[in-house]
């Protein structure tokens, strides 16, 4: 459907008054613009508005609701194209490929309902801005006349965002693969050098965590598939080993590790299990003060592996029911309350383990990990 021919008459000024006067004196269109959520509008077969929400005309900056009656869609937000022809909104080459436009049109020509895309630029009293909008176009009969529900919810903030991750996923894998390419030079000019290897080791490490954080990032729903391989639980500890190692928060503090002297294969994502056992290690050291010490336990019977990680602070009562809730955290500022969510999902939705924990006031707080095994 081509938008640019939709329709450039408008309806006669008489008539849309005696139309503006009906939608306002009808109950069912009061209370469906008293009561819906986000920017709602009700137009003519025409596009010209007869109604709006409150939401719609503070977010318009409207002070006259008046202002508004009668003008199209791009025209009531400053679409910087809606002025370009003479017949306005709707009209131009560039309406062609606007949502809005195509969602009213289906609804008017179709009598379907539409949801689309929108992006505009618009141009408020010289404020230039880019603006995303969710629109849908509903077609609805009231007392044998005809009006188009336009809702619209002003995501922007989240384009935005969803477009600053695929930006950033981009720049920093090229980053990285040039990084790991001088890594791998230096280490062949090198070869005898110990230090070298833990540096590798760590970049790929890096390269394999934002291929998982991507996957996330793109998948909202969070359906990511964990990669099952065989790893040893010597690696396992490899790799705990280059969390912890370094981490400001080991500083002036003893780890007591104690492994099982059996090195067992056993199946499972050694990126995500690392992940976890970081977090329940790097939770205790936070927890606990220079001079004291936190101990790693590991278990092994012949169905279970189980991690334990224990420190002498005891968690509050209060925050330990909400202890595994996302973006709940005992500490001050922002993007908190990451890490043990993060434990619980990756931990039980990825990896089909267990993760609790308990915590006293004589026995301190110990985080445990039990995660199914069968010997390889």
């Amino acid at each position: 459907m081509d938008s640019s021919f939709a329709p450039a008459k408008r309806t006669e000024k008489r008539k849309l008054k005696n139309q503006i006067a009906d939608i306002s004196q009808n109950p069912i269109m009061d209370a469906l613009l008293k009561t819906a959520s986000g920017l709602l509008v009700v137009l003519n077969e025409d596009r010209q508005i007869v109604a709006l929400n409150h939401s719609f005309i503070e977010k318009l900056g409207i002070k006259d609701a008046q202002e508004a009656l009668g003008l199209r869609l791009g025209e009531t937000m400053g679409c910087v194209h809606a002025v370009k022809k003479p017949a306005g909104c709707g009209t131009t080459e560039y309406c062609v490929s606007c949502g809005a436009a195509i969602a009213m049109m289906a609804a008017i020509m179709d009598n379907q309902t539409n949801e689309q895309t929108c992006a505009l630029v618009s141009d408020k009293n010289g404020t230039v801005s880019d603006i995303c909008l969710q629109v849908k176009a509903e077609p609805i009969e009231i007392d044998n006349k005809r009006w188009i529900i336009f809702y619209a919810q002003d995501i922007t903030q989240q384009q935005f965002w969803i477009n600053l991750d695929h930006v950033f996923f981009h720049d920093i894998n090229n980053t990285l693969a040039a990084l790991y390419g001088n890594v791998q030079l230096f280490e062949m000019n090198n070869s005898e050098n110990p230090e070298i290897e833990p540096i590798r080791q760590g970049v790929e490490r890096l390269i394999k965590e934002i291929a998982i954080q991507k996957n996330f990032s793109q998948h909202k729903d969070a359906t990511y598939t964990s990669v099952k391989m065989p790893v040893s639980l010597s690696d396992i500890k490899r790799e705990l080993g280059l969390i912890i190692k370094g981490h400001g928060a080991s500083s002036k503090k003893e780890i007591i590790e104690d492994w099982p002297w059996e090195d067992v294969i056993l199946e499972t994502d050694p990126l995500l299990l690392a992940r976890i056992l970081g977090n329940m290690v790097i939770n205790a050291l936070e927890a606990t003060e220079e001079g004291g010490s936190i101990h790693i336990l590991v278990t092994m019977t012949q169905g279970e592996i189980s991690w334990n990680v224990w420190n002498n602070t005891c968690i509050p009562g209060p925050i330990q029911k909400r202890i595994f809730q996302r973006y709940f955290s005992s500490k001050p500022g922002d993007r908190r309350g990451l890490g043990t969510y993060s434990m619980k999902l990756f931990g039980e939705k990825y990896l089909k383990g267990k993760i609790t924990f308990l915590s006293t006031e004589d026995q301190g707080t110990r985080f445990t990990f039990n995660l199914p095994f069968h010997p390889m």
